[in-house]
C-alpha cells in the first residue's frame, strides 16, 4: 500500500521572524559553553556535575519554543501537525528530564525510574513526528517494504551494538534483566527513529537539510544512550560527562532543523518515492553486512575450523550475492531508462504524426529534410513527395517573398525563436492563412537544420474579421454602428479642420416605431428597419456614412458639405422616402421621420457634433414629428426642460398637478351648448401652467401618456357626470377626450373607458374618444378592432384634426367613426384663402356622404361662422364661443342660458345626434 498526502495551504504570515535567528543562536552558545565547562571540568568536578544536571533543560526549551514556532507559521496543516508532535514529543523529554534531575537533588538516581518513562515514550512520540513529516512530504511509501527494512535495520545494528558493545561491558557486572531490556529498548527505539529519518532524507533540497538536521540530533542522543547505558549498567554513571556533553549538544540540530524549516517559508518542498534514494536501497544491505561482521569477529577464534570456514563461505557469498543483485538492479534500472527512453522517443514520434500543426526540418536554403504528415492537410502536398524539394518551389501563392525572408531571418539568427510571421497559401480555389514560428537548431546535432511550425489560423482568421465586423456594424441592417460612425466622424473632422470643409451629421428617429414593433411584433419591426436602412443608403451619396446607433435611431454623415441647403435637401428627401408606405406581412404600415441636422465649426468636436444633432431630433419631435430642424445654440435648453419634464412627470401624477380645462362645442345656428371638450394642463410648481403641447410629447416618449389619458378619461367623466345637473337636457351633454395612439394600441384603452364610465355612472353615448386621422390610420385591421370594441361599449368614435392626415376613403367607411372634426387650418382658410370654402366643403361633403356629423376647430371670427353655415357644418367651437375653463365658469355662459331656451318637454323624448344636437334644433334651425 502507497501512502500520499497532498498539501492544503494555510493562510498564515510566510516570513521568519527575527527572534528565532536570535533563539538558536542563544541555544548554539550556551550548548558550546556548558559543553566546554563540563569536558574541560571549568570550577571542578561539583561543578560540571552540576552543569550535566542542568544544562539540558534551557536547551531543551529553546527547541522546544523554536518547534512551536515553525508549527505556528506552518503553510500546510499536515505540516503543522508534524511539527506539533514535534513540540510534544520534546516537551516529554523535557518533563524526563525535570524529574531525573529531581530525583538527583533528592539523592536517589533510580534505574529504571519515572524518568525513564518519559525517555522511553520520547522516542515513540518522535518516530510519529517523523511519520507525519514524511506524510507531509508527499513521499510514496510502500509500508511493507519499510517494516521489512527496519526489522533488518534494528536486527543487523542491534546486534553489533548489543553483542559488541553493550553486553561487553554487562557480562561480568551482576545486571538484572529489567535493566538490560531498558537498556536494549533505547538502543532499538534510536535505531528506528534513525531509520524513520533515513526515509525522510528523501525530500528535496530544502527537506533533505532539515531531515539530515533531525537526524544528526538522534545520532547523537543514540551515541549518549549508548553511553549511558553502559555508565548505568556499569554503576559508574555520574552527571557531567561525556553522555551529558551528548544530551546537551543533541538540541542544537533539533533547533537548527527548525529554523531551517522556518527559512523555506514552513513549506515542505518534498515530494519523492521511497526507493528513488540509494540511501534507502543499500541501508537493510549495510544493516545485513554487519550482523555478518559480527559473526565474523565471533568466529575468528575457529577460523580453520569447520564453523570457522562455513562462517567465511557464508559470508563470501552474501557479499558476492550483493554484488550481483546491484549488478541485477543497475542493469535493470539501464534497461528501464532505455525503455523509458524509447517511450519517449515513440510518445514525441506519435505526437507529432498527429499534431495539426506542420512541423519542418529545412536547409537555409530551403530544401526540405523533414515534414509531419499534417502537411498533406494543411499545406497540399505530401511528405514522401516534399521531401529534398525546395519549399520556397513548393508554396503556391502571393506570399512566397515572405517565407524568403523568414527562412533569410531564420538563417541569420543565433538562437531562439522567430515569429510569429502570418502566410497565406493558396490551393486550389481555396486560400488558407498560416501562423509560422521557427527556430534555428543548426548548431544541435539532433537536428541540423531549420525548424518550422506551421498553423493554419484561416478559422481563426475568419472569426477576427467576423468580431470586427460585429464590433463596428450592426448585425440587423449591415449599416456602420455607433463606435464606427463616431470614428468616421472623429476622422472627417481632423480632415476637415486641414481642408477647412464642412461635416454635416443627420440624426434620424422613426416616429412611432415602438407601436408598429409591438403590434406586428419584433421579426416585422426588424424587417422595417432594414427596409428603412436600404432607404436611407439609396438615398445618400457613396462617400456617406450611414449608422444604426440602435433600437430605431439612425445617423448620417455628410462630408464636404458645400451649404446647409445641401443636408436640408437629403434631409428634406430621406423624410419623404421614408414617408412611402411599407408592406410588412402583407399589411401596409406608414412610418415617419425626425431629423436633427448640425453642421461642424472650428471648434466642435465629434461628441459636441453628435450632440447637436441628437437635440436638434428631439427638437423635430416636439415641433410635431415628421420634419427635420436645424441645431440652434438654444435648442440645448429646450432639451434640458425637456428632461426636466420627464422625471417631473411621474411625480405630477402622484401628487395631483395635473387638472382640466373644458372647451364648450356649440350649435353654430342656435348658439346652444352641446358638449364639452377636455383639455388637460399641469400645474407645475416651478414653470406655472403649462399647456399639453409643452407636456405631451414628452409623456409619449417617458411612457407616461396612457397613465396620464387614463387620469384624464375618469376625471373628465366624473366632473360632466357632476356638474350636468345644473344645465337644461344635461343628460344629453357630450364630453369629448383626445386619446393618444399608444394608449388605443397598447394600453389597455377599453378596460379604461369601461372603467371610468362605470366610477362616474356617466352613460357611454354622452362620451366621445377623439382620436387623430394618423392613428387610426396606422395598422388599419388591429385599429378596426379596437375601434369596434370601443363602439360595443356605446360611446362616440371622433376623428380629431380631420384632413392634416392621410386617410383612405375604403378605411373610413369600414371604422365606425361618428363624427369628423375639422382641423382649425381649413376654418382659418374661409376667410382668407380663395379655396378655402372648396377645402372645408370637400370635408363637410364627405362627412354627410358617409353619415358622419361634422364639428369645426378653431372658430375664431363671425364670418367664419356663417361661411361653416352655409356649407352645412352645424357644430363647432373656438375661441370666439370661448377659452378653455372651468365647468362652473361655464354654467353662466348664454350658451347654457340658450340651451335651457331651447328645451322642451318633447326634447327628451327625441333621439340626439353623434354630436349631441336635439332633433328639435334642426327644425327650428330650418
Amino acid at each position: 500500500m502507497h501512502t500520499e498526502v497532498a498539501a492544503t495551504e494555510l493562510s498564515v504570515p510566510a516570513a521568519a521572524p527575527r527572534w528565532v535567528d536570535s533563539l538558536y543562536l542563544g541555544v548554539v552558545i550556551y550548548a558550546t559553553v556548558c559543553a566546554v565547562a563540563m569536558l574541560a571540568h571549568i570550577g571542578g568536578e561539583s561543578a560540571a556535575h552540576l552543569i550535566g544536571l542542568l544544562s539540558d533543560a534551557p536547551a531543551n526549551l529553546g527547541a522546544i519554543v523554536i518547534a512551536a514556532a515553525v508549527a505556528r507559521r506552518a503553510r500546510t496543516r499536515p505540516l503543522r501537525r508534524a511539527w506539533v508532535a514535534l513540540t510534544a514529543a520534546l516537551g516529554i523529554n523535557l518533563v524526563g528530564t525535570f524529574i531525573s534531575v529531581y530525583d538527583w537533588f533528592k539523592g536517589i538516581d533510580p534505574f529504571p525510574g519515572v524518568s525513564d518513562v518519559f525517555f522511553i515514550a520520547f522516542a515513540p512520540s518522535m518516530i510519529f513526528a517523523t511519520v507525519l513529516l514524511i506524510r507531509a512530504a508527499a513521499i510514496r511509501i510502500p509500508w511493507t517494504q519499510l517494516c521489512l527494512d527496519a526489522t533488518i535495520f534494528v536486527v543487523g545494528f542491534g546486534t553489533f551494538f548489543w553483542f559488541l558493545v553493550i553486553h561487553p561491558s554487562t557480562a561480568h557486572s551482576q545486571v538484572d534483566e529489567l535493566k538490560q531490556t531498558l537498556s536494549q529498548a533505547y538502543a532499538v527505539l534510536d535505531c528506528l527513529e534513525l531509520l524513520s529519518l533515513g526515509v525522510l532524507l528523501l525530500a528535496g533540497a530544502e527537506g533533505r537539510r532539515v531531515a539530515l538536521l533531525l537526524m544528526a540530533g538522534f545520532a547523537i542522543m543514540f551515541m549518549a544512550d549508548i553511553l549511558w547505558s553502559l555508565a548505568k549498567l556499569g554503576g559508574y554513571y555520574v552527571p557531567g560527562d561525556l553522555q551529558d556533553v551528548f544530551y546537551l549538544l543533541c538540541y542544537v540540530p533539533w533547533a537548527a532543523a527548525g529554523r531551517q524549516q522556518m527559512r523555506t517559508n514552513a513549506r515542505p518542498t518534498w515530494a519523492h518515492s521511497y526507493n528513488s534514494d540509494a540511501l534507502t536501497r543499500t541501508l537493510p544491505y549495510a544493516a545485513m553486512l554487519t550482523a555478518f561482521l559480527v559473526l565474523v569477529y565471533f568466529s575468528r577464534g575457529d577460523i580453520g575450523g569447520t564453523t570457522g570456514l562455513m562462517t567465511i563461505i557464508v559470508f563470501s557469498l552474501t557479499l558476492l550475492m550483493m554484488v550481483r543483485q546491484s549488478l541485477v538492479l543497475r542493469g535493470d534500472a539501464l534497461i528501464r531508462e532505455k525503455r523509458a527512453a524509447r517511450m519517449v522517443e515513440d510518445r514525441f514520434a506519435s505526437l507529432i504524426a498527429n499534431a495539426s500543426d506542420v512541423i519542418m526540418i529545412v536547409e537555409p536554403d530551403g530544401v526540405l529534410r523533414f515534414i509531419s504528415p499534417a502537411s498533406e492537410r494543411t499545406l497540399g502536398f505530401k511528405p514522401d513527395a516534399a521531401v529534398g524539394k525546395n519549399l520556397l518551389e513548393l508554396w503556391g501563392g502571393v506570399d512566397r517573398d515572405r517565407l524568403q525572408a523568414l527562412l533569410t531571418e531564420l538563417a541569420a539568427s543565433s538562437g531562439g525563436q522567430v515569429g510569429p510571421v502570418e502566410l497565406a497559401i493558396e490551393r486550389g480555389t481555396t486560400r488558407h492563412v498560416l501562423e509560422s514560428v521557427g527556430s534555428n537548431l543548426t548548431a544541435d546535432p539532433a537536428v541540423s537544420g531549420l525548424a518550422l511550425n506551421f498553423r493554419d489560423i484561416s478559422e481563426r482568421k475568419a472569426l477576427e474579421e467576423q468580431l470586427r465586423q460585429q464590433a463596428f456594424h450592426d448585425p440587423l441592417t449591415l449599416l456602420a454602428n455607433r463606435t464606427l460612425f463616431k470614428d468616421r466622424v472623429q476622422h472627417a473632422l481632423t480632415l476637415t479642420q486641414r481642408s477647412r470643409g464642412t461635416v454635416a451629421v443627420l440624426f434620424l428617429d422613426l416616429d412611432n416605431f415602438k407601436t408598429i414593433n409591438d403590434s406586428l411584433g419584433h421579426d416585422a419591426g426588424d424587417r422595417l428597419l432594414q427596409s428603412v436602412a436600404q432607404r436611407i443608403v439609396k438615398n445618400t451619396r457613396p462617400s456617406d456614412t450611414v449608422a444604426r446607433l440602435g433600437g430605431d435611431e439612425f445617423a448620417i454623415l455628410l462630408e464636404r458639405v458645400a451649404n446647409p441647403a445641401e443636408a436640408e435637401a437629403v434631409a428634406a428627401s430621406l423624410i419623404d422616402t421614408l414617408g412611402q408606405p411599407f408592406v410588412l406581412n402583407a399589411v401596409e404600415v406608414r412610418v415617419a421621420a425626425s431629423i436633427g441636422v448640425a453642421f461642424s465649426s472650428a471648434t466642435t468636436g465629434a461628441e459636441a457634433l453628435l450632440g447637436n444633432a441628437d437635440i436638434a431630433m428631439y427638437h423635430a419631435k416636439a415641433a410635431g414629428k415628421n420634419r427635420h430642424a436645424l441645431f440652434e445654440p438654444q435648442m440645448q435648453d429646450v432639451l434640458h426642460e425637456r428632461l426636466r419634464l420627464e422625471a417631473d412627470i411621474g411625480r405630477a401624477l402622484d401628487q395631483e398637478e395635473f387638472f382640466l380645462e373644458y372647451q364648450p362645442i356649440v350649435d353654430l345656428g342656435t348658439g346652444s351648448l352641446l358638449g364639452v371638450e377636455a383639455l388637460v394642463r399641469w400645474r407645475h410648481p416651478e414653470a406655472g401652467v403649462l399647456m399639453p403641447n409643452r407636456f405631451i410629447p414628452v409623456a409619449e416618449e417617458c411612457g407616461q401618456i396612457v397613465r396620464l389619458s387614463r387620469w384624464v378619461l375618469l376625471e373628465a367623466c366624473r366632473a360632466l357626470r357632476a356638474w350636468r345637473t345644473c344645465v337644461a337636457g344635461g343628460t344629453g351633454l357630450r364630453v369629448s377626450v383626445n386619446i393618444s395612439g399608444r394608449h388605443l394600441q397598447h394600453g389597455e384603452l377599453l378596460q379604461d373607458v369601461a372603467r371610468a364610465l362605470e366610477k362616474s355612472g356617466l352613460e357611454p353615448q354622452n362620451l366621445v374618444i377623439e382620436l387623430t386621422e394618423s392613428t387610426i390610420m396606422y395598422n388599419t385591421d388591429a385599429t378596426l378592432k379596437h375601434l369596434e370594441q370601443l363602439k360595443a361599449l356605446g360611446v362616440r368614435l371622433a376623428i380629431d384634426d380631420f384632413g392634416t392626415g392621410y386617410s383612405s376613403l375604403s378605411y373610413l367607411h369600414r371604422f365606425p367613426i361618428d363624427i369628423l372634426k375639422i382641423d382649425r387650418s381649413f376654418v382659418s382658410r374661409l376667410t382668407n384663402s380663395e379655396n378655402g370654402p372648396e377645402l372645408a366643403r370637400a370635408v363637410i361633403t364627405l362627412g354627410d356622404t358617409l353619415g358622419l356629423d361634422t364639428v369645426a376647430e378653431g372658430i375664431e371670427l363671425e364670418p367664419q361662422v356663417a361661411a361653416l353655415l352655409d356649407l352645412g357644418c352645424v357644430a363647432g367651437q373656438g375661441f370666439l364661443f370661448s377659452t378653455p375653463g372651468s365647468l362652473e365658469a361655464l354654467s353662466d355662459s348664454s350658451f347654457v342660458r340658450r340651451r335651457a331656451e331651447l328645451w322642451t318637454e318633447q326634447s327628451a323624448d327625441e333621439t340626439l345626434s353623434a354630436s349631441g344636437r336635439f332633433n328639435a334644433l334642426k327644425v327650428n334651425r330650418a
